[in-house]
């Protein structure tokens, strides 16, 4: 699978040889412009660590049962919103594994363009805000080599049923995961940064999770935050 030019956004900060990587997802009903507006703005890495490339997929169009039915960019559909951790009951809540599992493939390939741009897979970072998040944990657990780091904004876990067997793959041993998430937030309620964080952490992932006093968006602390932990996890470029 490879990824059409007008269905991402890439860019290496700073200009050189990219010796890191940055994936990220938007999420539903959006697309990746105004996080690449974001993160090249805000999204400040050490000179040691290297220039780092981030590469933006956009996710497919396609129904939408949240929304009406509407076709809307769409990683998986998700039955209904606002969602927390007891509705939709059960580990999916509510939402299309299926669907983020074919997503995954979309991923997958941006994931491999780094690779083939001669990033190590373990100096690669899988990102992504609300089910870009989740698609982030997903599309991390299911890569055939072991990655860097997973950073989740306002995100949710709808694999729970699944992710013991993910984690157990010696590629997640020691997986590092950053999840922000805010108080006030009215779509993903704020439980459902509680439970995905201790599902993780029962499982062998390494998680820092924060909260922040924000609705369902992210914030500048939470960007820099999350800055910080991509340039802790992987350190200097070699």
């Amino acid at each position: 699978l490879t990824l059409p030019k007008e269905s991402l956004t890439t860019f290496v900060l700073p200009k050189g040889k990219a010796r890191c990587g940055l994936i990220w997802m938007h999420g539903l009903g959006d697309d990746e412009e105004g996080w690449a507006d974001m993160l090249e703005e805000e999204f400040y890495l050490p000179k040691e660590v290297g220039p780092c490339r981030f590469l933006l997929p956009r996710a497919p169009r396609q129904a939408s049962t949240c929304n009406d039915g509407d076709v809307l960019t769409s990683w998986f559909d998700i039955e209904d919103l606002p969602c927390a951790a007891s509705s939709p009951p059960g580990p999916r809540h509510g939402c299309s594994l299926e669907q983020a599992a074919a997503s995954c493939g979309r991923v997958h390939a941006a994931i491999d363009q780094l690779v083939a741009e001669g990033i190590p897979p373990a100096r690669i970072v899988v990102g992504g805000f609300s089910q870009g998040g989740a698609m982030a944990m997903l599309s991390t657990l299911t890569y055939p080599q072991k990655l860097g780091g997973i950073i989740v904004f306002s995100g949710i876990c709808i694999f729970a049923d699944h992710l013991e067997r993910l984690a157990a793959s010696p590629r997640c041993r020691d997986l590092q995961v950053f999840w922000g998430h805010g108080r006030k937030d009215k779509v993903l309620k704020i439980d459902l940064q509680d439970e995905g964080v201790e599902l993780l952490t029962k499982c062998g992932l390494k998680v820092t999770a924060k909260k922040y006093d924000v609705e369902h968006s992210s914030t500048d602390e939470e960007i820099q935050d999350a800055a910080k932990f991509f340039a802790s996890v992987l350190g200097p470029a070699p």
